[in-house]
């Protein structure tokens, strides 16, 4: 355990500051923060504007926002440790055990979760595909780009095709397993992909159109979205699978979230098991470039932490019973902003 006097609380007129001089310097329109300490919340405000176009909307604590990236521990490396507790599949087994298709015998279950499998980072499966019944197909024969279980390299194609692997073994859509086993299990009654037409106007806007990922492609023809993008997943390559995705496509509010993290905290709660929860806190990419653990990334601290490219974030220090989220919809309306990663290192720093 920490010794008592290192354990520092939320300075929260610093975070207050932080937040709105990020909106001030243009890294996102607005934000929600929510920190929990021992289950506690000491903090839960909304700064700025979940639409800044075509309409001016204020942010609000119970905005609904895409959550791009988080989808991955979330939802895939959460239903991935569920089917282990079952014996449904073996970390260390190889992929092909579940996927006789897939072309790499060495790639195993953990080399996908810890983001070392040797797939490339990104590859625009909508425009490499010709539908998306073929995404798998895609991913099984793509080459690697290096050997595998050598290096640490975020891949969503790595998590695009673990929610492949999911479906397959259980066969059943990936959103239907993660409201079964996750979602209606915590109560996250707003989470879900896919919001329904009456949550619409409660999700925070993210894009105005898909000019990102156009410039990403070199302006290749597709069927690009126009107009402000809300309440539908802004990742192309889950939007092309039709908002359903290993990779992304979740959303969610602040307070569902915390949720989710409670659950950590209590040592998997209803949905994990205490091992599970260890296993998933500790490093698997030991003397790599980076500390990878089952879904997540461990912090020097031994926090457990992920981003989303929409502008949002987790950190969870499961030996202090503290936890922060940051929502941002810092694509809004245009997804070049920089700024953002800066922005929660400092955030974070403010209160771990």
């Amino acid at each position: 355990m920490r010794p008592l006097n290192k354990v520092r609380k939320p300075n929260h007129q610093k975070i207050d500051t932080l937040i709105r001089d990020g909106i001030a310097e243009k890294i996102f329109p607005g934000a929600v923060a929510y920190i929990v300490e021992e289950g506690v919340p000491t903090c839960f405000q909304a700064f700025g504007n979940r639409m800044c176009t075509p309409k001016v909307k204020p942010m609000e604590c119970d905005t609904i926002f895409d959550l791009a990236s988080l989808t991955k521990p979330i939802v895939t490396a959460t239903l991935t440790m569920r089917l282990v507790e079952k014996s449904t599949v073996k970390l260390n087994a190889p992929i092909q055990t579940y996927l006789p298709e897939f072309s790499h015998p060495q790639v195993t279950i953990c080399h996908l979760l810890t983001h070392t499998s040797g797939l490339p980072a990104w590859r625009p499966t909508y425009l490499e595909s010709k539908a998306k019944d073929e995404v798998l197909n895609y991913l099984c024969r793509m080459p690697l780009e290096y050997p595998t279980g050598t290096q640490v390299v975020y891949s969503c194609l790595g998590y695009i095709l673990l929610g492949k692997l999911l479906e397959r073994l259980t066969s059943e859509p990936l959103d239907t397993l993660a409201q079964k086993w996750i979602f209606q299990p915590l109560e996250m009654n707003w989470t879900r992909y896919n919001p329904p037409s009456a949550w619409i106007d409660e999700c925070a806007a993210t894009e105005d159109s898909n000019s990102f990922e156009e410039r990403m492609v070199n302006y290749q023809p597709h069927n690009w979205r126009e107009g402000v993008i809300v309440g539908e997943v802004h990742d192309e390559n889950a939007h092309f699978l039709g908002g359903v995705s290993g990779n992304a496509g979740l959303f969610s509010t602040a307070a569902d979230i915390g949720k989710f993290c409670q659950m950590l905290l209590k040592g998997g709660d209803s949905v994990l098991t205490s091992e599970s929860i260890n296993r998933m806190a500790t490093v698997h990419t030991a003397r790599l470039n980076e500390s990878r653990s089952l879904g997540w990334m461990i912090l020097e601290d031994g926090s457990l932490y992920h981003t989303g490219f929409t502008g949002t974030s987790i950190r969870v220090d499961l030996e202090r019973e503290l936890f922060a989220i940051l929502l941002t919809n810092r694509v809004h309306p245009d997804a070049s902003q920089s700024g953002i990663i800066d922005f929660r290192s400092k955030f974070h720093q403010s209160i771990f």
